[in-house]
């Protein structure tokens, strides 16, 4: 994120480093919840390169201020419209970085078309824009996008039923499948947990087979990845990164990671 220019900052002490460190760590964490449903304890404590006591004591941390709720082995949202309100997290986790990539994804979108549109946080940043690329016919599985683009005449919503999951406000299931193959659209944006190995994971088996059934009834797949994702960790296989039409990332990508999705044949565009 770029900084005003000006006066530099005052040292910091090891103590608010660490504490700053916290805060960041605890901010990512929710990130991952509103993007997984309910996480484990160990997951958490692989992805983010620290011990299992500490991501018990930054789920204590996120419990005491009424987030989220502590499970056997794992943590979960403990209500997702008020953490949404408290937290606002959309505009701290890599906020710019992801712009750029908002940005991008949407000058691809021309008025009619057919598109699919997932539960997850960051293509939900998309959702303020599209009213003035309308008319658009816009499918998904997450209720947010329901709720956001509802006020809109000219959109055409259609909202794929199933299951309900309300840590993710998004249906899921075999009636979801079953209505997603049963249409067609031009374009699907989505985005995805972790990204390692130029292979994109999710941590929920369900989320995967509707993300899947979704990918097969468009013709084209865009997946919006900003460098936060690609990390150590998940569990179920989404897709690998070369199954999809374009990867749309950010500046801060590492070199040797773009050389390497480069050579596993992933057709990647930087954004910014």
């Amino acid at each position: 994120m770029s900084e005003s220019q000006g006066e530099p900052y005052p040292t910091l002490s090891s103590g608010s480093g660490k504490r700053r460190d916290n805060a960041s760590r605890q901010q990512r964490i929710l990130d991952a919840l509103f993007e997984e449903g309910n996480v484990s304890i160990e997951t958490l404590s692989e992805r983010f390169g620290v011990s299992r006591m500490t991501i018990h004591r930054d789920a204590h941390a996120l419990a005491q201020q009424g987030l989220i709720d502590k499970f056997h082995g794992s943590i979960g949202l403990k209500n997702r419209a008020v953490t949404q309100k408290t937290v606002n997290f959309r505009k701290t986790r890599a906020a710019d970085l992801k712009q750029d990539i908002i940005t991008r994804a949407v000058s691809m979108i021309e008025p009619e078309q057919i598109l699919v549109l997932d539960d997850s946080t960051t293509v939900a940043q998309m959702l303020p824009l599209l009213p003035a690329l309308a008319p658009l016919t816009i499918i998904t599985n997450a209720m947010g996008v329901i709720q956001a683009l509802a006020p809109y005449p000219n959109l055409n919503l259609i909202c794929l039923g199933g299951d309900y999951s309300a840590p993710r406000n998004a249906f899921f299931g075999l009636l979801c499948e079953q209505a997603a193959r049963s249409i067609r659209a031009n374009t699907m944006f989505l985005s995805t947990s972790v990204i390692h190995n130029a292979i994109a994971f999710q941590n929920d088996q369900n989320v995967v087979k509707v993300k899947r059934a979704l990918m097969e009834i468009s013709d084209r797949c865009i997946l919006l990845a900003d460098s936060t994702k690609f990390q150590k960790g998940g569990l179920h296989r989404l897709a690998d990164l070369s199954e999809f039409d374009l990867v749309l990332s950010d500046t801060q990508l590492k070199p040797a990671t773009r050389k390497a999705l480069l050579q596993a044949d992933v057709k990647l565009e930087i954004c910014g």
